[in-house]
């Protein structure tokens, strides 16, 4: 099968959402709550502001207060902001008494 017969085999609704979900990617990152149109980006934001925990998360942005079905994807984007944060840390000096 070419290109040309799989592009027309396709449906056109397929086609289409995938031409305008390409959009969305570019400048405001992806989303994650759909119910709220809350993006990754914002929930990175909101971690490096402070925000630690799911609890926190909802309060600021309303994340998995409708469906939940974005609850493990923001609570995974938190973790990793934690662990990045940690490897992050600076070392400090402190000199050998003696």
């Amino acid at each position: 099968m070419r290109c040309n017969d799989l592009a027309e085999a396709t449906p056109r609704f397929v086609r289409n959402a995938i031409d305008n979900h390409s959009h969305l990617v570019l400048n405001q990152g992806m989303y994650v709550c759909i119910c709220n149109a809350v993006t990754d980006k914002q929930i990175r934001k909101a971690a490096q502001a402070g925000v630690e925990d799911l609890w926190d998360l909802q309060r600021e942005l309303g994340v998995a207060v409708g469906c939940g079905a974005c609850k493990e994807m923001a609570s995974e984007i938190l973790r990793e902001n934690r662990q990045h944060k940690v490897q992050l840390e600076p070392v400090r000096y402190q000199p050998a008494s003696g």
